[in-house]
């Protein structure tokens, strides 16, 4: 399902270093019948005549911009290795400015952008405007080469997910398959002891409970032996009444 996303994206950008593979990635975001524009600042255009062997596709050496209008008279695909250079060559201001270009042309189907992360300043000027023109970004682990994280962008908003590259030789076909986290739950605080949150004690050890068994009270005895009664001695200074008080209720 990503791949599919990226390869919707019309511009994307894959952000390698130097002991990264990018080709089966890049073969599989272009389309086999549309024409490519690839302009290469670095690697020689032996080695992608190899790479697209059996597509359409337009050879330059570096980006011309009095002539680049004459490459995208009809739809295509426009492919840069590396904006590191490019920008290098003719600056990143400018750089961009024609990136943009590229973007807004309505014959430009797909962008495609490299950038070398070792060979720039970290949290650089360029970086950060081409993530911002970007619809999907690729970066590579620096730990794993088969490893890459993804952003994309619906909208105003962005889904980053981590994928794991998987190539057959064979069949020709790159995968994509989602990393998925483990959450691990926090266990659940437990429950505090209530004789912890006192100054007093308020716990009963099992030998207070024992004497609390073996504590005879005085009435115990009479309710043990089933005879207890309740006796009332009315008091010298007690009002006592000899009229029946629910007389007038006519019971």
């Amino acid at each position: 399902m990503t791949l599919l996303k990226l390869r919707s994206a019309p511009v994307v950008l894959i952000e390698d270093d130097y002991n990264i593979n990018i080709l089966p990635l890049v073969t599989s975001l272009v389309e086999d019948k549309l024409k490519i524009n690839l302009f290469s600042y670095e690697q020689s255009i032996k080695l992608w005549e190899k790479v697209f062997q059996n597509q359409a596709v337009e050879y330059y050496q570096e980006f011309d911009p009095e002539s680049y209008i004459e490459c995208i008279k009809q739809p295509c695909h426009v492919f840069i290795d590396s904006v590191t250079q490019m920008s290098m060559h003719m600056g990143w201001h400018k750089c961009l400015t024609y990136i943009r270009k590229l973007k807004s042309h309505e014959n430009v189907v797909k962008l495609i952008l490299v950038l070398h992360k070792d060979c720039i300043q970290m949290h650089s000027k360029l970086q950060k405007h081409l993530m911002h023109l970007a619809h999907a970004t690729i970066t590579y682990s620096e730990n794993n080469p088969f490893q890459i994280a993804v952003q994309i962008k619906l909208g105003n908003k962005f889904v980053k997910t981590e994928e794991l590259l998987s190539y057959d030789n064979i069949t020709s076909m790159l995968k994509c398959e989602r990393i998925t986290k483990e959450v691990i739950k926090d266990e659940e605080p437990a429950k505090p002891n209530p004789g912890n949150l006192t100054t007093f004690k308020i716990e009963v050890d099992q030998t207070q409970q024992l004497e609390k068994h073996n504590l005879k009270l005085p009435y115990m005895s009479k309710i043990n032996e089933g005879k207890s009664k309740v006796y009332y001695e009315p008091d010298a200074v007690d009002d006592w009444d000899e009229e029946d008080p629910d007389e007038d209720l006519d019971i």
